[in-house]
């Protein structure tokens, strides 16, 4: 499959496609997910909504995978499609519900925001809360969360912690947080020059290498 997957999306081969289409077609839950993240990508008017409808086929199977695409493809907006924050934050609730660390995350960004939804901090950090273990990015924003008092009580010993945590896994955020708390003796650290051209370095480092986003 991830070799087909590969040969019908990146490489653009028309046999590769025509074979997964057809497991797609026999029911084939992770074929039709493929099948339609590669026509999705190929973003033109004609591809974008054959994309859809196979991600959709599979989402109804319960695929939560085939779920957060959907979600993410209306919370971009990307052409030919318009931005749609509200099916978004469904399709999200949906795959977070299956524990889905990607959606997760988006939902908590979502209700952080109030995008598609009324912002309410609280389930915003219930959200990063659950994606904390898989996503950097979310473990992140939950540690912004308990550093101000977000829907959370304020704890910056814990807000340090996981700030040193999405560090350790090249967040470039988390990184450029902790070199700024050691030059201003924030988050219950004293000052330390170099620590703080440590962290100065490993911002530079994770720019380049940054923890993937869902």
């Amino acid at each position: 499959m991830a070799e087909l997957l590969l040969q019908a999306g990146a490489a653009r081969n028309a046999n590769a496609l025509q074979t997964l289409s057809a497991m797609a077609e026999d029911g084939r839950i992770d074929a039709q997910r493929a099948v339609g993240e590669i026509l999705a990508r190929q973003r033109d008017a004609a591809s974008v909504p054959k994309g859809i409808a196979w991600l959709q086929r599979a989402a109804d199977s319960g695929d939560a995978e085939a779920t957060f695409m959907l979600g993410k493809l209306h919370f971009r907006g990307e052409p030919p499609l318009t931005r749609d924050y509200e099916a978004a934050a469904r399709q999200f609730a949906i795959a977070a519900q299956k524990g889905h660390g990607g959606a997760a995350y988006y939902l908590g960004l979502m209700y952080r925001n109030g995008y598609g939804v009324r912002a309410a901090p609280a389930q915003a950090a219930r959200w990063f809360e659950q994606a904390a273990d898989t996503i950097p990015a979310a473990r992140f924003m939950l540690a912004n969360a308990y550093r101000y008092g977000e829907g959370v009580g304020k704890d910056e010993a814990r807000a340090l912690a996981l700030y040193q945590s999405a560090a350790e896994d090249e967040s470039p955020e988390a990184v450029q947080t902790l070199a700024m708390a050691y030059r201003n003796g924030e988050l219950g650290l004293a000052r330390d020059p170099m620590q703080f051209g440590h962290y100065v370095l490993e911002t530079a480092h994770s720019l380049k290498h940054p923890a993937r986003t869902p």
